[in-house]
């Protein structure tokens, strides 16, 4: 039998958090592109950057993680399955000693620690968050998104830079159309496969005996987001919200757990996608219209919308060998 998700968070709720977000990250955020502006194009002093540009960047990455830790529980706590609210269970003085520590290694090691740091910020949250007194715990390790990084991100961007070099060296205009295309051909071609091994790196949760994960192999999947990304890009963005729902149906479908005791969690999506695709956009407009003023109303009701619609069933499965 199919157990529908219910999301109490409401607008109003939200409100408070995103003024404060607009307030003490969007404007010191526009005060370090300015900072990032005067340095564009002269020549860096002798002492490095200003002042004033380490402490903007100080205030906005201490104000851009302060807002996803309360975003996160906001967000969590407000989630409901068969009439029982998820828990949130997070230490704050933890979740400091995460960011510190994780952006003083990133930068020590020169990048090298990032997906470290971003497992530690991924497993604070799974970990601290639990249904019916049961905990999750995240299982994902660092080295395995280290692989990915390498592969889609590191790699990719590395042979830009020696593609960039070869150009300037044979004196070949980098502005030109040819160079644009295959410049582009490589960031899309590194971009899918990153999106795709990253999401599926962070779905994988223990909950109980239960192993959830996705279940999907890599060409099909990411053929599947090629497919809706390029759809995106020729209608103008037209296409996005009707991608996003298209994506979100794809892998509720293709996440599952483990066997226990012959029984496995399925996950899935029925909604009418016609007509999300236009509530979607009608929540858009709104935010547009309003200048951002209407945003937590509409990302409440579009999460709420969309977790309305999103099933976890147990089925029973016959067993022809041993329990996974």
């Amino acid at each position: 039998m199919k157990s529908y998700f219910d999301f109490t968070l409401k607008g109003i709720q939200f409100f408070p958090v995103w003024i404060a977000f607009f307030i003490f990250f969007m404007i010191p955020y526009y005060f370090l592109l300015g900072e990032l502006t005067q340095l564009n194009g002269t020549e860096i002093p002798a002492e490095g950057p200003s002042k004033l540009f380490f402490l903007y960047l100080t205030f906005v990455l201490a104000m851009a993680f302060t807002f996803v830790y309360y975003m996160a529980k906001l967000v969590i706590q407000s989630i409901e399955f068969r009439g029982s609210k998820v828990f949130c269970n997070f230490h704050s003085g933890k979740y400091i000693g995460i960011i510190i520590s994780g952006l003083v290694l990133s930068i020590v090691t020169i990048g090298i620690y990032i997906p470290w740091f971003i497992k530690n910020i991924h497993r604070f949250f799974a970990n601290g968050t639990s249904y019916n007194s049961h905990k999750f715990s995240f299982k994902g390790k660092g080295g395995k998104l280290f692989l990915i990084m390498t592969l889609t991100v590191f790699i990719p961007f590395l042979l830009v830079g020696i593609l960039l070099f070869s150009i300037l060296e044979s004196k070949i205009d980098f502005q030109s159309q040819n160079f644009l295309l295959v410049y582009q051909l490589i960031v899309m071609f590194s971009l899918v496969p990153n999106i795709y091994l990253i999401l599926k790196w962070m779905v994988d949760f223990r909950y109980k005996d239960y192993l959830i994960r996705w279940d999907t192999e890599f060409f099909p999947a990411t053929g599947k987001i090629g497919l809706e990304l390029v759809l995106a890009v020729i209608t103008f963005g037209i296409y996005f919200p009707l991608a996003y729902i298209r994506l979100y149906r794809y892998f509720m479908e293709h996440t599952k757990s483990n066997i226990v005791n012959g029984m496995q969690i399925v996950m899935g999506y029925d909604g009418d996608q016609l007509s999300d695709f236009l509530y979607l956009w009608g929540q858009i407009l709104l935010t547009v219209i309003t200048l951002g003023f209407y945003y937590p109303w509409a990302f409440s009701r579009i999460i709420e919308r969309v977790l309305s619609q999103t099933f976890l069933e147990a089925d029973t499965v016959l067993m022809s060998g041993k329990e996974e």
